[in-house]
């Protein structure tokens, strides 16, 4: 198990046209954003109970939440090298445990026996009260950035795609978010004036977005 600082997580949702300025708004910055790794695919299945509590935490916009995924990068009907997050969010605060689970390493996606095994596995690692099952898997392209100072991570991500994971029947419905991008900027707690400061030459709006919330709906929930 891995456990990463409390840091801050800020999104903002822009229309896919505005991509290219978005980039460049970044690089341009006063934070002197460069590229940090190539950009991959990153995939997520998210997991909730029965009775949607995560879902509905969101949407009340409950301060004190947890997420549940396994993720992996790459190929999206494939698991490769995959681990187990447990996020928890106060407010904007944001603290993450992540789970090596090489028991699924090389498992094929979207697959209804395979999705029972990822599930036995998630309650049998989570140990929680109440039965989690997989709700939905999102997939969508990444960019990411990093400031000059190394202190301050940005990432862009684009060609948003959901499935529906809870009724099998809907496997081969993809649903497309390809008119939006999502800029998230990932910091370091008390580090929150400083980067305030430093990208008021950026006048974005910051929104409540959530992939996972958005992907649950026929249309996204974010701030235009």
């Amino acid at each position: 198990m891995k456990n990463r600082i409390n840091r801050f997580e800020r999104k903002w949702v822009f229309k896919n046209e505005n991509y290219l300025a978005l980039v460049n708004s970044l690089l341009r910055s006063d934070l002197f954003f460069t590229n940090q790794y190539p950009q991959r695919k990153v995939n997520s299945i998210y997991f909730d109970d029965l009775n949607f509590s995560s879902v509905r935490e969101n949407l009340d916009g409950v301060s004190n939440k947890k997420k549940i995924r396994v993720r992996w990068y790459g190929v999206k009907n494939k698991l490769i090298k995959p681990h187990l997050e447990i996020k928890s969010k106060k407010g904007a605060e944001t603290s993450k445990k992540n789970y090596v689970i090489n028991e699924l390493n090389d498992l094929k996606f979207f697959d209804a026996k395979n999705l029972d095994k990822i599930n036995d596995l998630v309650n049998f690692k989570i140990k929680s009260k109440k039965k989690l099952n997989p709700l939905l898997s999102t997939h969508y392209d990444r960019q990411y950035f990093i400031s000059n100072d190394n202190k301050i991570r940005a990432t862009v991500d684009y060609n948003l795609q959901s499935i529906y994971l809870h009724n099998l029947s809907q496997l081969n419905i993809v649903k497309n978010f390809n008119r939006i991008c999502i800029l998230e900027l990932k910091y370091p707690t008390k580090l929150d004036k400083y980067v305030r400061e430093k990208l008021k030459n950026i006048t974005l709006r910051l929104t409540k977005n959530s992939k996972f919330v958005n992907s649950a709906f026929e249309t996204p929930r974010f701030f235009s």
